[in-house]
């Protein structure tokens, strides 16, 4: 840290707070446009590329009902 002044320091502080959360949103837009992170992190701007759990519980709801007959 060194001679810099309290107010300097602060000033510092709230600039890399900005600079994260500038960072934050934009490479989680860029990262989400890029990947798949659908399933993981569902946003609702993003449509998901891929729908496991619904096709998993179809799947279990055919086999359930092949067993019954």
């Amino acid at each position: 840290m060194g001679n810099r002044s309290l107010a300097g320091r602060m000033a510092a502080g709230f600039a890399k707070k900005a600079w994260v959360r500038v960072m934050d949103r934009v490479g989680g837009k860029l990262v989400s446009g890029m990947a798949d992170t659908s399933s993981d992190a569902p946003d609702s701007r993003f449509v998901p590329k891929r729908d496991l759990y619904s096709k998993m519980v179809s799947k279990e709801n055919a086999d359930a009902g092949s067993e019954s007959e």
